[in-house]
């Protein structure tokens, strides 16, 4: 899950779409709750003009300083549009945190330039869910259009995956390359103390894998063919298999996902603080006899499990607001399948769900002019035009490569479908699924945080 997906020419993305840049005001700083942020806006921007609030994605590197801006920072101010980005309360999984931190954002943007007269989420990765969980949270400035690009929209579900890689991992390397545990009772979740604190978005192998020597030892990822041998082949290959990857490289980031992001969400105090949301009681892992038969069946506490469905599912709530949501169609990070669930939520007069058709798997890998052809898109839809498709997308991106403003490949398919998420990554049974019934009241989303409302 990345901050950025791709970096944009100023000139060219100027040139396109003929304006002149506008000076520019930037506020940085942080917030009183302590996440840093960034403002900027053109300095003809008044109050009633809209207000893009980019939604980074999944860093586990603690925030130091001002966040980036995102990937259509430049265009966006030279069509007149603030742009403003929080870097967030929490490191990794920050949905506990994220809609209260926009909340401050949106504050603090209004103290310094008054207030939007619309904003406009826009992110990708984790970055993408939330830009649809903004689209439908209270106390914010109306939102007309929302781009969301490769989201985790499948929320909580999107961490069965986790679950079912962690779990499946102790049976195929078990005495081949045991990770270490975790307190009781959930020993497949480290503690906090055991995990490192700099390892950005996990797709970097070099970061990653010398905190994996243990599963290098099992499969034998990160050697030379020469140091591997068939039984490290084997574990590797079954493993992979079962979590659907065919890259070793996505394979080595969801590995790192399963093992440290999923035990700081779930250790973490501004979390889940200890507490499993998790069942594979149940779970029908057929595709893998094996691990059907050894694999440890763990029971969610049921308010944990609720604590996570309330932070990190999409509804569709979003009013008469339109939504692009776009993903590259190799993703093996956040598979296409989760663009079932925006599907589910929302009206398809509302939303328009594509994919571009990849050689190669990529996490949010989008060209230039196939990023800047759905945010025009958008646009143009929420000002009356006609819903964009992915024909429609396609012409215009090749009209963007065919005027010379910028380079890269146009690949927006019409005919692609996704594979439903229930196909790759188990059901989980439905009564793990129910609230506790002696509770009604709602739970808190940022455990010893006071709200920040406007």
């Amino acid at each position: 899950m990345i901050r950025n997906w791709c970096s944009f020419a100023l000139l060219a993305l100027t040139l396109a779409f003929g304006r002149d840049l506008h000076a520019v005001q930037e506020f940085t700083g942080q917030a009183p709750s302590g996440a840093w942020y960034r403002i900027q806006a053109p300095d003809d921007w008044k109050p009633g003009d809209a207000l893009v609030l980019f939604q980074h994605g999944l860093d586990f590197n603690p925030a130091d300083g001002p966040p980036s801006l995102g990937p259509l920072k430049s265009v966006m101010l030279a069509e007149g549009y603030a742009v403003a980005a929080s870097a967030f309360n929490q490191r990794g999984w920050a949905v506990f945190t994220a809609i209260d931190d926009n909340r401050e954002l949106v504050a603090l943007f209004e103290q310094k330039l008054g207030l939007p007269g619309e904003i406009v989420p826009f992110g990708g990765s984790l970055g993408g869910l939330l830009a649809l969980k903004l689209a439908e949270a209270p106390g914010f400035p109306r939102v007309r259009m929302a781009y969301s690009l490769c989201p985790a929209a499948a929320g909580s579900r999107i961490w069965d995956t986790a679950i079912d890689l962690r779990l499946a991992y102790d049976v195929v390397c078990h005495g081949a390359g045991d990770l270490k545990k975790g307190s009781p009772p959930l020993p497949w979740a480290l503690n906090l103390r055991d995990i490192p604190n700099d390892l950005g978005d996990l797709q970097d192998q070099a970061r990653v894998l010398p905190t994996l020597l243990d599963v290098t030892r099992c499969t034998g990822v990160g050697l030379p063919d020469y140091l591997r041998n068939d039984a490290m082949d084997k574990r590797r290959d079954e493993l992979m298999a079962f979590a659907h990857i065919t890259d070793e490289k996505f394979f080595v980031t969801t590995l790192g996902y399963s093992i440290y992001v999923m035990s700081d969400l779930v250790r973490a105090p501004d979390k889940l603080g200890g507490r499993n949301p998790f069942t594979t009681a149940g779970v029908d892992y057929g595709s893998d006899a094996e691990i059907q038969a050894g694999i440890a069946r763990i029971a969610a506490d049921p308010r944990a499990a609720l604590q996570l469905r309330r932070a990190s599912d999409f509804h569709g709530r979003v009013g008469a607001a339109k939504i692009l949501s776009m993903h590259t169609s190799r993703d093996q990070l956040v598979i296409p399948s989760n663009q079932e669930f925006v599907r589910k939520a929302l009206p398809a007069d509302q939303l328009t769900s594509v994919l571009v058709d990849e050689d190669k798997p990529s996490h949010c890998g989008f060209t230039e002019p196939e990023g800047i052809a759905g945010w025009e898109a958008l646009r143009a839809w929420r000002d009356g035009a006609a819903q964009p498709s992915a024909t429609s997308l396609q012409a215009s991106c090749e009209r963007l490569v065919a005027l010379g403003y910028v380079t890269g490949a146009c690949r927006f398919d019409a005919e692609s479908a996704i594979v439903p998420f229930d196909s790759l990554v188990p059901a989980r049974p439905s009564s793990s699924l129910q609230p506790p019934s002696h509770s009604t009241r709602a739970l808190p989303l940022a455990p010893n945080r006071e709200r920040v409302a406007r």
